[in-house]
């Protein structure tokens, strides 16, 4: 299994649009999942509205893209990866009044050939991103230069109307190189 992951501090709005724009360019297959009530999945149909998908199946957590058809009988995130081999990842984290979660573009597979393709997509995409953040843990205050944290247009406009732009998981956050 190979794997890679990007990742960044992107709105959702940015993620959907990445996600819809890949998915016309690419006959791209999607599926949405929603952690909360319950578990679940949509198809989204090829071609079709993904924002449309997404605000009728609210409180949408995940994209996932691929080039075939999404099964989605599964009954947890981990059970429709399996279920949906060679899918690329797209976790969209909710802005909160305590601000906003980095995410990534991610994906594990098997074909060496397939992931090297979503790569070149992510690459293609970095032309549309930023990159260079301090990552700064609150508690011990200790301070770390990451020069390849990216982060988009809207992001980074969060920031400067301060919000606050957390690690994905834990108490640090960051701050964007450009903002300081």
């Amino acid at each position: 299994m190979t794997h890679f992951a990007l990742p960044l501090h992107a709105t959702r709005e940015e993620l959907i649009e990445i996600a819809s724009r890949w998915a016309l360019e690419h006959d791209l297959h999607l599926s949405i999942e929603r952690w909360y009530p319950a578990y679940g999945s949509v198809a989204v149909p090829l071609g079709g509205d993904l924002g449309a998908a997404i605000a009728q199946f609210e409180p949408v957590r995940r994209i996932c893209l691929r080039r075939g058809e999404f099964y989605v009988d599964a009954v947890n995130q981990m059970q429709h990866l399996v279920r949906n081999p060679e899918s690329f990842v797209m976790v969209l984290e909710p802005l909160t009044e305590d601000g906003l979660r980095a995410t990534a573009l991610t994906s594990r597979m098997g074909d060496e050939d397939a992931l090297r393709w979503w790569v070149g997509l992510v690459r293609a995409e970095l032309a549309n991103v930023t990159a260079g953040a301090w990552a700064i843990e609150p508690e011990r205050g200790g301070r770390k230069y990451i020069p390849d944290h990216c982060y988009t247009e809207g992001a980074r406009e969060l920031a400067q109307h301060g919000v606050k732009m957390l690690a994905a998981a834990g108490s640090a956050y960051f701050e964007f190189d450009d903002l300081r």
